[in-house]
């Protein structure tokens, strides 16, 4: 299902001008919840597909917002500089630009932190401590000082 969706999503971005880039920015929050979600328990070649298809996503994201820039004879910053602006936008656009922000990062936010939950080897097999030689001080010899 996840690879499905992958490639509608692909599909969408692929089309340009033809799709409503708020209708692929609702799709993609969808897809990083279903990732997210999906993540801890998925085997090791799963997650490395899952990780794979984000960062492919965000990758074209970010290729369709430079093209997005240079049509309009911004530079990117200058775009994101009008995209900050809520004067450019009616007060329902704001609020959708808004919202999508908050569901955008929140998704990012909370896969970064289940991918951060998956244990690490050292984890898996922890190192046993190694004990100095060196003799302790007894409690007792603390107060004499």
């Amino acid at each position: 299902m996840i690879k499905r969706e992958y490639e509608r999503l692909l599909s969408l971005l692929e089309q340009g001008e033809k799709v409503q880039m708020e209708e692929v920015l609702r799709e993609a929050v969808v897809f990083f919840e279903t990732l997210r979600k999906e993540f801890p328990s998925a085997d090791k070649d799963k997650r490395e597909e899952m990780v794979h298809m984000m960062t492919h996503l965000h990758s074209k994201l970010q290729e369709i917002s430079k093209k997005t820039a240079e049509k309009s004879g911004m530079s990117e910053d200058e775009l994101n500089a009008y995209a900050e602006n809520p004067s450019n936008f009616t007060p329902e656009q704001w609020q959708l630009v808004q919202q999508s922000r908050r569901d955008l990062y929140d998704s990012a936010r909370k896969f970064s932190s289940s991918m951060s939950q998956e244990p690490t080897e050292d984890q898996k097999h922890p190192k046993k401590k190694i004990h100095s030689p060196a003799k302790r001080a007894k409690r007792s010899d603390w107060t004499k000082s």
